[in-house]
């Protein structure tokens, strides 16, 4: 049961607790607060997102290749929260006011409405890190929402369909260039992904572009790919990715992007109109002004318990630093999904246990393992100790995600677009959108740019 926003003043009645994000993290803690109340009704749920769904991220470079539809990896909110007493609200946060116990929020009347609260939950995940980068905002396209895999799919498409008409060596060579920034697991994943959706489609529709004008590369600044997982994992998918053409960058920082080509390294200038941008992200600025204490990077310093500086306010996810009690070394959690989905179960029984008296727990979880697909049906990773790469690790990569899939709804979505995709593979359609929406995906020859846009983890 869901209900419209209609009050900006505090009222007596149920213990209200405000969840911010609509990410894993949000999501996920509000799922688990239903769980945790059962039939009870002295506490109310909130959940503020600036999207009315939850978008799917680790399947965002298959919506990208057009292997999944954009529908089947994002999933309604209010078809995810079924408690009578849950409220699923559609708004940007404009202002958090810890000290008052209120945010206020930017509705889709446009008007400010103020949200008070008893217990605030912050899941407001981060946006990309451009680390100041000269025309990275401008020139390159971000991995981190739907409208970046659109525009994403988009301007590779509009790049093979120039190519095919351009006579200009040099500017031929900037179309069919692709540079990925970041080799990390979303580096690797979309870098796998992107050079698979090409070659494929150039093969059955673009004829006049031969397979060796395609360039592709991967940069990185740190001296190694995939340093989430053993450094032999990452020697792995550097060769297989080298092996399919990509040319391997390590140790080499991005210097600048410009329309039709990127600086690297000492000024290295390579020809190219598509920059992929996966290098960085940090909180939501949001949550430095929330008047909670943060770290230097602006990530809320939390308890174990994820309790922050202000005793009604719990942090979660990305824009969070939550202490490992178990490592030696003083570690916080790593900011990625899977600690998320189990957060929120922890939070969720903190939360209850504050309001009904009782002593909090801390989170405490051993990471089963991290899996990463670099494409052409070939993956590497870490599962219960044990190495697996090469088709197996991919396999099990797909199965994993498609078990988190939520819903069994999408699940079946998915697992048939797989199908259906094996089948008859994908094709070059360049869906386009007005020019009010063209900054976030390329129409014509506008660029798609990254921008610090706030996610919700």
């Amino acid at each position: 049961m869901h209900h419209r926003i209609a009050m900006t003043a505090s009222a007596p009645g149920p213990h209200r607790v405000l969840v911010l994000g609509g990410g894993f993290a949000g999501v996920m803690t509000a799922q688990a607060l239903e769980r945790q109340l059962g039939k009870r009704r002295d506490v109310e749920i909130w959940l503020v997102s600036r999207d009315n769904f939850m978008l799917f991220t680790p399947l965002l470079p298959e919506v990208c290749s057009g292997v999944l539809e954009p529908r089947h990896v994002v999933t309604p909110l209010r078809g995810m929260l079924h408690h009578q007493s849950t409220w699923c609200i559609t708004a940007e946060v404009d202002a958090i006011d810890t000290q008052a116990h209120v945010v206020t929020v930017m509705g889709g009347d446009g008007d400010p409405h103020r949200l008070h609260y008893d217990t605030l939950v912050l899941a407001l995940g981060g946006i990309t890190h451009t680390f100041g980068i000269p025309g990275l905002e401008e020139h390159a396209v971000g991995m981190k929402t739907l409208a970046d895999a659109f525009g994403l799919r988009n301007r590779v498409i509009e790049m093979l369909e120039r190519a095919e008409l351009e006579d200009d060596p040099r500017d031929r060579q900037a179309d069919l260039t692709f540079v990925v920034g970041g080799a990390g697991l979303s580096g690797v994943e979309t870098a796998g992904e992107l050079e698979d959706f090409v070659r494929r489609v150039r093969r059955r529709y673009y004829p006049k572009v031969g397979e060796a004008e395609i360039h592709t590369y991967l940069v990185e600044l740190k001296d190694e790919v995939l340093a989430e997982l053993p450094p032999e994992m990452g020697a792995f998918a550097r060769q297989r990715l080298e092996r399919r053409g990509f040319e391997v960058r390590l140790g080499t920082p991005i210097r600048e992007v410009r329309e039709a080509a990127v600086v690297i390294g000492e000024g290295e200038v390579i020809p190219t109109r598509t920059v992929i941008w996966t290098g960085g992200v940090r909180p939501a600025p949001m949550v430095a002004r929330s008047g909670v204490e943060v770290d230097h990077a602006g990530r809320v310093r939390t308890r174990p318990t994820m309790e922050t500086s202000r005793s009604t306010v719990f942090a979660i996810g990305d824009c969070a630093l939550i202490p490992d009690v178990e490592d030696s070394y003083g570690r916080p959690f790593a900011p990625t999904a899977q600690n998320a989905v189990r957060e929120a179960k922890r939070l969720a029984a903190n939360v209850v246990a504050r309001i009904d008296g009782r002593p909090l727990s801390p989170y405490r979880y051993r990471t089963i393992g991290t899996l990463a697909s670099i494409g052409h049906h070939t993956g590497v990773g870490v599962v219960f100790g044990i190495r697996v790469r090469g088709w197996i690790a991919w396999f099990m990569w797909r199965g994993y995600y498609w078990s988190r899939v939520p819903g069994i709804n999408r699940k079946v979505r998915v697992g048939l677009d797989w199908v259906l995709t094996a089948l008859f593979g994908t094709d070059p359609v360049q869906l386009k959108v007005d020019d009010a929406s063209s900054a976030l995906g390329s129409t014509g020859r506008r660029r798609a740019p990254v921008r610090d846009r706030e996610t919700s983890d």
